[in-house]
């Protein structure tokens, strides 16, 4: 589901939690309607679970496939930048809207660039042969 395997898993993971957590405290600290936090809230908790449970350097729990959680990574960025326009929160509450408009563009970058191919049989397979997994 990527365009370009760029970004290792490990460097996604931590772009999930930063994300997820900038959302949550951002919408709490900002304020405005209940739309706007409703959505800082609810995204970015969504995003710390999905991350928590997916199998890759930094989750927690391990039940999901990183495969299944770039779709929630896109799903995330959707909702990221329809949310001010659907829930009608653009024009009173436009810090929050920028910053859920940005978070969602970056979010679909992120994905648009990360190797969802990480697994741990095939981390452990590089590690044994770094020289056939560079070819």
């Amino acid at each position: 589901m990527s365009l370009v395997r760029l970004l290792p898993a490990w460097l996604h993971a931590v772009a999930d939690y930063a994300v997820g957590a900038v959302l949550i405290l951002a919408a709490l600290l900002v304020g405005g309607t209940s739309g706007a936090v409703g959505t800082g809230v609810v995204v970015g908790a969504t995003v710390l679970v999905v991350s928590m449970m997916t199998r890759y350097p930094l989750g927690v729990v391990k039940v999901l496939s990183f495969q299944v959680h770039s779709a929630g990574d896109y799903l995330a960025a959707a909702l990221l930048l329809a949310a001010p326009f659907a829930l009608h929160f653009r024009q009173s509450d436009g810090g929050l809207t920028a910053l859920y408009v940005v978070s969602g563009i970056a979010v679909l970058a992120v994905s648009l660039i990360t190797n969802y191919q990480y697994g741990p049989q095939s981390a452990a397979a590089r590690d044994r042969n770094p020289i056939a997994s560079a070819a």
